[in-house]
């Protein structure tokens, strides 16, 4: 089985119809979820943050509520733990959310991340991948 990290931007791409990564994103994740050899996974405090971006946005709490209990069907929970945080706090990802992202995934030995990150996580222990990198890796196994 292999572990998948799906990163905060693209969960937002995933509940944000209006994003021009949604598209990809659905069709990525659809593929995730139905694939037997892939598990999905997202930090459990990214969905604070999808939450807060999608109310500012669509100003929607109901449908918010809604994206994200979709959200937790759909994926396993990371918690954040100390040693999650610590190893955030002490990598050289330049931005402590991707911090976060890249120690849970490290953590919990993830094998890919889905991010648009194109930047970001660049010594990370596992493969980044985008939505349609994510496709050919499920395709191919």
């Amino acid at each position: 089985m292999h572990r998948v990290m799906v990163d905060t931007n693209v969960l937002i791409d995933l509940v944000s119809s209006s994003r021009p990564a949604h598209g990809r994103t659905v069709a990525a994740v659809v593929a995730l979820l139905g694939s037997g050899d892939f598990e999905g996974c997202v930090l459990s405090s990214a969905l604070k943050d999808v939450y807060y971006v999608y109310c500012r946005h669509y100003g929607d709490e109901p449908s918010a509520r809604r994206a994200i209990r979709e959200l937790r069907r759909m994926f396993a929970l990371v918690n954040l733990t100390p040693s999650i945080v610590d190893a955030a706090l002490d990598s050289d990802e330049p931005d402590f959310e991707d911090g976060l992202v890249r120690a849970a995934a490290e953590l919990t030995d993830c094998d890919f991340l889905l991010t648009r990150d194109a930047p970001g996580f660049l010594s990370a222990g596992f493969e980044k991948v985008d939505a349609d990198g994510l496709l050919e890796r499920i395709a191919g196994s």
